[in-house]
């Protein structure tokens, strides 16, 4: 919002009124020695003394002996000017002369004595007449002719405190005739003169200050003011003024110290008491524009009694806490301030510069009736100030708070504002404003409209890249696409750095994907990123998705993954169910176990809804690829889940047979029991079905239910099978026997397979020790010690490894 408290650099009151001295000298004195007539010099001597005689107080207080006097002196001058005038103080006394009549209030025959003596007269003459002359049209309001004469001033004087007191005079004239820079040029003049009286350097350098603050040149004039502040000896009111100045000036240079301390010297002078208000403001309006809203708001509160001594000062108060309170989004209390202010000044440009603001805060605080304010603020100001830019906006604020509840009431105020009769500055600004809002309101194809006028009327508005990105984006939304993506280009080529050029590449994106023409959309998407590596978290989270997902379809996993990462990274509330289940598919794809299992593990944390969504074949591959690793919890974890907890029907046999050998090894005898008895029910090859009997007895085994077990075992031998898979069977029937403490028979199985297998680097070793522990526990030592002694012969380097017999049965 436009800060409404500008500096007032205006040239203020300065306190000096010089008097032209025209140092005229007195009538020469008597020599000592025999008197001499003179008729000349007594002529003059008796006008003179009769001169100083009416200007003595105690004639002045009597009008009638003043006029007398200044008439009977002025009748001598004149006596002597027609008795010799070839004398050479002939113009003096003519000069004399017009300073009686000017006295007397007979001022046009003065100024023709002093027209005449700046043609003829001495250069302290003409000097001195030139400037009774300016001065006197001057007070008349004659500027052009006060200005010839003080430049006759400065032409003819010989005295520089004349020439001085002219040039700044002249000074105030141009400034005043609209010179400023003819102004300058008089006070620097005064300034740089170094013979020049103090008061006129004081009064000359403030002007200037004052004259640089008009003109933008606020460092300059800041640190005129802070001259005349270091300038020894310099009055109150004018110290005050400088002072004032120069904080005002200081708070718009941003030196913000500074500032305060000048406005709190004036809130410590006793003799600046009167300026103390305007020292209060300035504290507030430093605080304000360094951002400190709540510190205006408290010292403000602080000082509740605090008023401003002129009326247009409250309103400016009271429109800084307006606007401070809008700052801090307390909206009610900024609308009362408003309110206020324009009750001080009734149906004035800043009533209605209130009122204004007080709408903007009731737009905020969504008030319903701000259409019905709108409408009030218009019957009131339109009128009375037709040609003010703020009807149009009130306009367009209440078309804007009219779109959801009523398009058409906001038609009718959007039709309301008359373009061609708006200030050509204001025209594209509002016509801008309404393409918005009419976007916004849902109108997508009058929106281009308004558009179009605007980039074609205004080619060269800096808005005109948003201008091309809102209309391609309306096209895109009225299926107009070929238009949409011209538009897109174009502000990609001419704007390539502007954020409107990161909304055309995600929005030529968008289409390009609607279309399914993923080079394309690959093309805007990684501009988008490239070029605008810090554009939106969401615009940048769609790209990498999107791009994440063409790379998968097109087999590039690895790519896929890493655009996927991004995109959770950047939206995951949006994107980070997607991505996990992606990312399983991925890794899956790249056949990558240990990342499959941790992207599976991560799906399951965070999105464990999700997981129904993959596919049934990816855990029951990395159970397999886990079994073949030897992680049996992995394995068992992942084929269970694969079997759905061992409710699916349709689970391919391969996962339930090593699920049940998985469970088996776990000594999870329970559930290995399902998982085998639900690989038989599908099994009817017989070596593999032997094989899934050969678990189901070791289970039964473990379960303690040895007949069926030694049943199961004996069934899976019934089918005929042989080698390694008949000696596991020897082995587990020689394992229930054991269990059973029929330690003859488990060493006769056990003994049978070493035997029948003396080949078989695992089984038969293991067979060797199982005998000889069954042949222990039947009491037949010395034949345990055989097989004991052929086991370390035969297979040295075997070792135990947590094989271990059953236990004894119960």
């Amino acid at each position: 919002m436009k800060s409404l408290f500008p500096i007032s650099a205006g040239l203020t009151a300065l306190a000096v009124c010089a008097v032209a001295q025209e140092h005229i000298p007195d009538a020469a004195p008597v020599d000592d020695g025999p008197l001499v007539a003179n008729p000349e010099q007594d002529s003059l001597d008796m006008a003179d003394m009769l001169y100083k005689q009416s200007q003595e107080p105690q004639t002045k207080a009597n009008p009638q002996e003043y006029a007398r006097l200044l008439d009977l002196s002025l009748r001598k001058y004149l006596e002597f000017s027609q008795r010799f005038p070839r004398s050479p103080q002939a113009p003096l006394a003519e000069y004399r002369a017009a300073m009686c009549l000017t006295e007397l209030g007979r001022k046009e025959e003065a100024h023709t004595l002093f027209q005449r003596l700046t043609q003829t007269g001495t250069p302290a003459l003409v000097a001195a007449s030139a400037y009774r002359l300016a001065t006197d049209a001057s007070a008349a309001g004659e500027t052009d002719k006060a200005i010839q004469y003080y430049q006759l001033v400065i032409r003819s004087a010989e005295q520089n405190d004349l020439k001085v007191d002219a040039q700044y005079r002249l000074g105030r004239l141009f400034l005043a005739s609209g010179n400023p820079e003819a102004a300058a040029n008089m006070f620097c003049a005064v300034i740089g003169n170094p013979q020049a009286d103090k008061k006129f350097v004081l009064v000359a350098r403030m002007g200037y200050a004052a004259l640089c603050a008009d003109s933008g040149r606020l460092g300059e004039a800041y640190a005129e003011y802070r001259k005349v502040l270091d300038t020894p000896g310099v009055d109150a009111r004018n110290r005050g003024i400088a002072i004032l100045q120069a904080a005002t000036l200081a708070t718009k240079l941003k030196k913000n110290a500074e500032a305060q301390s000048l406005y709190e010297q004036i809130l410590k002078d006793e003799t600046l008491k009167e300026m103390a208000p305007e020292a209060r403001m300035g504290l507030l309006l430093g605080l304000y524009h360094m951002g400190k809203y709540k510190e205006v708001m408290a010292q403000y509160e602080q000082q509740k009694g605090m008023k401003m001594p002129t009326k247009e000062g409250q309103v400016r108060l009271l429109m800084l806490m307006g606007q401070t309170a809008y700052k801090l989004k307390e909206y009610q209390k900024g609308a009362e301030f408003f309110l206020e202010a324009e009750k001080n000044v009734p149906y004035t440009q800043e009533a209605m510069q209130a009122s204004f603001y007080r709408l903007l805060c009731y737009k905020e605080l969504k008030q319903k009736d701000l259409p019905q304010r709108a409408q009030s603020f218009l019957n009131h100001y339109a009128k009375a100030f037709p040609t003010s830019e703020l009807h149009d906006m009130v306009r367009l604020m209440a078309a804007e708070s009219l779109f959801s509840t009523s398009p058409a009431d906001a038609a009718k105020f959007y039709g309301s504002i008359n373009f061609d009769k708006l200030p050509p500055k204001m025209r594209p600004d509002i016509l801008y404003k309404s393409a918005w809002a009419v976007a916004q309101a849902g109108n997508r194809e009058m929106a281009a409209k308004l558009l179009t006028t605007f980039i074609d009327g205004y080619p060269r508005d800096p808005r005109i890249c948003e201008a091309l990105t809102l209309r391609g984006d309306m096209y895109a939304k009225t299926k107009k696409e070929t238009e949409a993506l011209q538009d897109f280009d174009r502000v990609i080529a001419r704007w390539p750095k502007e954020e409107s050029a990161a909304a055309a590449w995600q929005r030529a994106a968008q289409i390009y994907a609607g279309r399914q023409d993923l080079v394309n959309m690959a093309k805007y998407y990684e501009g988008l990123i490239k070029n605008f590596p810090k554009a939106s978290p969401a615009a940048l989270a769609e790209a990498h998705f999107l791009l994440g997902r063409a790379a998968f379809d097109q087999g590039d996993f690895q790519s896929s993954i890493s655009h996927m990462s991004e995109a959770k990274t950047l939206d995951p509330q949006k994107y980070g169910e997607q991505v996990n289940v992606l990312t399983v598919l991925s890794y899956h794809k790249l056949q990558n176990v240990n990342k499959l299992k941790e992207a599976l593990e991560t799906l399951q944390k965070e999105n464990p809804a999700a997981v129904s969504r993959v596919p049934d074949v990816i855990p029951a591959w990395l159970g397999l690829q886990a079994y073949g690793m030897k992680d049996l919890e992995t394995a068992d974890k992942y084929m269970t889940w694969a079997t759905q907890n061992d409710q699916l029907q349709n689970v391919k046999k391969v996962i339930w047979r090593n699920l049940a050998k998985v469970r088996l090894a776990l000594k999870k005898y329970d559930r290995a029991l399902v998982a085998s008895n639900n690989f038989l029910k599908v099994e009817d090859q017989p070596y593999r079905r032997a094989d899934g009997m050969l678990d189901k007895a070791s289970i039964l085994l473990g379960l303690g239910k040895y007949a069926d077990a030694r049943k199961t075992a004996e069934e899976a031998l019934a089918l005929g099978v042989e080698g390694p898979l008949m000696a596991s069977l020897k082995i587990v029937l020689g394992d229930i026997s054991y269990a059973e403490k029929k330690f003859d028979e488990a060493a006769k199985h056990y003994g049978v397979t070493a035997e029948l297998f003396v080949n078989d680097a695992e089984l038969k070793p293991k067979a060797l020790f199982k005998a000889a522990e069954a042949l222990d526990k039947a009491g037949r030592k010395s034949e345990a010690s055989q097989y004991r002694a052929r086991l370390q012969k035969e297979f040295p380097d075997w070792k135990q490894e947590g094989e271990s017999l059953p236990p004894d049965a119960r």
